[in-house]
């Protein structure tokens, strides 16, 4: 049966779980000693409740990881625990923290935020964050998604020009080591309210829930987040992306002779659909025409500045078919190679005469 309702839905979700109840029977022990936990074996939790997996990585920091039952369904919902602190960790999936009643407080990048009622935070991979423990009165919920849950509306969000998609698929969707976060309160009488109580609402019902609706319910949530975002924070999002097209351009102009779109999506950790948007967005063009034009930059160079033979040059650009050398290079210069290095050569003899 499908819950009726907001109130309906605190409920259900407000009902202790085991490890709460182990909590609150044993508060003389302390929750900061994971020893002490039953739920917990070699810095690994075990109780199904929590929906991940918890290890420490290579430089030792506690790291969350994606259990099967995240990685088979892309995502999860789950209501964080009450009565106990969660220590300095980072994970390896997206989470958006929302607060339904109450208020939560985290650290993040060594700063401390208050989040009360109504307060939501994307929260990116890797990002180091705490929080104290949580009151009875309290209900928050993670919202956990893996990167590989964006392939499923990719497109639609890489069809839309707005600051939650270019933060998701150009910060949050990548690999990088960035530590981006993204708070926004949403108001009472808003549609973004409406949108996260039926999405709870519809994965909480159960056997009667809907991945087709729940999917449906995230992409909107995304877009009417866009929406919302204020201009501040959509300024500071463009910014970033400024920097990766700086360095994009940088990357290019060091390995034009052999890199191609697949291999620059590997170096960026980006999707190469999404990183070819996002060059197209930034450059005017493709990356095929935009290799073009610094090999052609490069070849009027070496042609004005050195004493190299054309097949040289070709070879130093990374072509293996001299005659399409030819045919580009005409293109772009509306003459042949020896012709322009003719040219060239008048041009210096009219300087010194």
């Amino acid at each position: 049966m499908r819950l009726q309702g907001y109130k309906n839905l605190l409920e259900v979700i407000n009902k202790r779980t085991v490890i709460e109840e182990y909590l609150i029977s044993n508060q003389d022990k302390d929750p900061k000693n994971p020893k002490q936990l039953p739920f917990i074996s070699k810095n690994k939790l075990e109780d199904k409740e929590w929906k991940i997996i918890m290890d420490k990585d290579e430089e030792g920091i506690i790291t969350s990881y994606p259990n099967k039952e995240l990685k088979t369904n892309k995502f999860v919902i789950r209501r964080k625990t009450k009565n106990i602190p969660i220590l300095k960790h980072k994970h390896e999936y997206i989470e958006i923290v929302y607060v339904l009643e109450g208020r939560y407080i985290q650290e993040i990048k060594g700063s401390q935020f208050e989040m009360n009622k109504g307060d939501l935070c994307i929260l990116d991979r890797n990002v180091v964050h705490s929080s104290l423990p949580l009151s009875e009165s309290d209900v928050v919920v993670n919202i956990i998604l893996t990167p590989e849950f964006f392939d499923g509306i990719f497109m639609y969000l890489l069809s839309d020009d707005n600051y939650i998609s270019n933060f998701i698929i150009n910060s949050l969707y990548s690999k990088s080591k960035e530590q981006n976060f993204l708070k926004h309160h949403v108001k009472d009488d808003s549609f973004i309210k409406i949108i996260l109580e039926n999405l709870l609402i519809e994965y909480y019902s159960k056997e009667m829930k809907s991945s087709a609706a729940i999917n449906g319910y995230l992409l909107i949530l995304f877009t009417e987040l866009s929406r919302e975002i204020t201009y501040s924070t959509g300024a500071l999002i463009k910014d970033e992306q400024h920097k990766v097209k700086d360095r994009i351009l940088t990357y290019i102009r060091n390995r034009y002779k052999d890199t191609n779109l697949n291999e620059m999506a590997e170096y960026f950790h980006f999707h190469p659909s999404y990183l070819s948007s996002l060059v197209k967005k930034e450059f005017g063009k493709n990356l095929k025409d935009l290799l073009t034009d610094v090999r052609m930059s490069e070849a009027s160079k070496l042609l004005k500045n050195t004493d190299m033979t054309i097949e040289n040059i070709v070879y130093e650009l990374g072509y293996t078919n001299l005659s399409y050398f030819y045919k580009v290079f005409k293109k772009t210069y509306g003459m042949t190679p020896n012709q322009y290095k003719i040219k060239l050569t008048n041009q210096r003899k009219t300087k010194t005469e």
